[in-house]
This record gives structure tokens, C-alpha cells and sequence, in this order.
């Protein structure tokens, strides 16, 4: 889904917006937090809902690789604050 030579935040941008069209991660807490992120990306309850989407994403066995290279670093940047919910959408 990526190459190596997307800037970081180009990169995170794709593979948010794949997560929010789903299927994966399937289950309604998935489709609650998809709903949260495209309503309120600026609370602290998008913040919570992009954690929990991607930390599912991470689970499913089916993630590709390249998918998780950029899921890590970009839960990474999230806690640190590097990166905003908003920036991703």
C-alpha cells in the first residue's frame, strides 16, 4: 500500500483514510470509534478513538507488514503529540 519515499504524514494519511472506510477492524466499538474520528478529530475522544482503531488494526492477522511499519511510529507520534487526529484526516 506505501513506498518508502512518501513523507511521513502523506503515509499516515492513507492508511487512516483505508481504516475509516473498514472492513478492518470489524465490530461495532471499530465502527463507534470510525464515527468519533469523522465527528470530533480534535477532542480528546478522537484522540481515544484513532488509538483504538489503529491498536485494532494492529491486531488483526491479516495486517500487512508495510501497514504495520507505519501503524507503530504513527501511534508512536500520536502519543507524543507529534501528530494530531485532525492532521491525519
Amino acid at each position: 500500500m506505501f513506498t518508502s519515499d512518501e513523507p511521513d504524514l502523506e503515509r499516515y494519511r492513507r492508511l487512516v483514510e483505508e481504516l475509516l472506510k473498514g472492513p478492518v477492524p470489524q465490530g461495532p466499538t471499530f465502527d463507534g470509534a470510525r464515527a468519533v474520528i469523522r465527528t470530533e478529530p480534535a477532542s480528546d475522544t478522537g484522540f481515544q478513538a484513532m488509538c483504538v482503531l489503529l491498536e485494532g488494526a494492529l491486531a488483526d492477522p491479516g495486517l500487512e507488514i508495510d501497514d504495520t511499519q507505519v501503524i507503530v511510529p504513527l501511534l508512536r507520534n500520536l502519543a507524543r503529540g507529534m501528530v494530531q487526529v485532525q492532521d491525519l484526516l
